[in-house]
């Protein structure tokens, strides 16, 4: 994945989260069957989990060079 395509992918995500999360409190609000409210908080943490996965990429990505070998002395 391009960096470009990463942030953009990042950004989608986030957008996502912000959207699930709107919905599940206004399920909430309107007394929804807990299993519904289980559903959005699973959507939640999927979509948290890969923001997770994309944030890892970026830093491996971006080759910083400090963890590419260890000098002990």
């Amino acid at each position: 994945m391009t960096d470009t395509s990463t942030e953009q992918r990042l950004n989608e995500l986030l957008e996502r989260e912000r959207e699930i999360i709107k919905k599940m409190n206004l399920a909430l609000r309107a007394g929804a069957n807990p299993q519904v409210i289980g559903q959005f908080d699973f959507m939640l943490q999927e979509v948290r989990f890969a923001q997770q996965d994309l944030r890892q990429i970026q830093k491996s990505s971006k080759g910083d060079g400090f963890d590419d070998y260890l000098s002990i002395g």
